[in-house]
């Protein structure tokens, strides 16, 4: 009978196993990479939510040109006020957010 509930539970327990391991993996790779580099352009997006029209979503990004190439770096609001184009901003190793230089 244990082992009948196991079977039917499977269905349910892969995808939140493989959901967690993904996320681990990817908190893991941010975590691992360091980087440093100037703030060359703003990125400030707003969109409507899909289910509540009355709703907007502001998204907050900072171009940033490094040795390797240019990324784009998704911020807080507070971190979005807090850079302006030309700042010197890295990304240490084993830490998940930027900081200024």
């Amino acid at each position: 009978m244990k082992g009948c509930v196991v079977v039917l539970m499977l269905p349910f327990l892969i995808p939140i196993i493989l959901a967690i391991v993904f996320i681990v993996w990817f908190i893991k790779k941010s975590k691992d990479e360091g980087w440093s580099g100037v703030v060359i352009d703003k990125m400030h997006k707003t969109q409507q939510d899909m289910d509540d029209s009355n709703k907007t979503e502001h998204l907050y990004a900072l171009v940033v040109k490094t040795k390797e190439r240019d990324r784009k770096v998704a911020v807080s609001a507070q971190n979005y006020a807090l850079f302006q184009i030309g700042d010197k901003i890295e990304k240490p190793k084993g830490s998940l957010f930027p900081k200024k230089v």
